[in-house]
C-alpha cells in the first residue's frame, strides 16, 4: 500500500515543482518590482501543493480504507 501513497506523492511533488516554475516565472514577470521572483515562486508553489493535497485526499483515503 505505501507503493500507492508514494505514487501519489510524487504526482503532488511534481505539481508543486511546477507551480514554483510558474509562479517564479509569473513572479519575473510581473512582480520583478515588489518582490524577488522566487518569493513568489514559493508562495505559488505552496498554494499549488496545498490544492494539490486537497485534491489527493479522497485517492489516499481510499487506499487506506480499503474502498475502491
Amino acid at each position: 500500500m505505501s507503493k500507492e501513497i508514494t505514487k501519489i506523492l510524487a504526482v503532488v511533488a511534481g505539481i508543486g515543482g511546477i507551480g514554483f516554475a510558474i509562479g517564479t516565472l509569473i513572479g519575473w514577470l510581473f512582480l520583478s518590482d515588489t518582490m524577488e521572483p522566487w518569493q513568489f515562486g514559493l508562495i505559488f508553489a505552496l498554494v499549488v501543493l496545498f490544492l494539490g493535497l486537497l485534491g489527493a485526499a479522497p485517492l489516499a483515503s481510499r487506499l487506506f480504507t480499503g474502498r475502491s
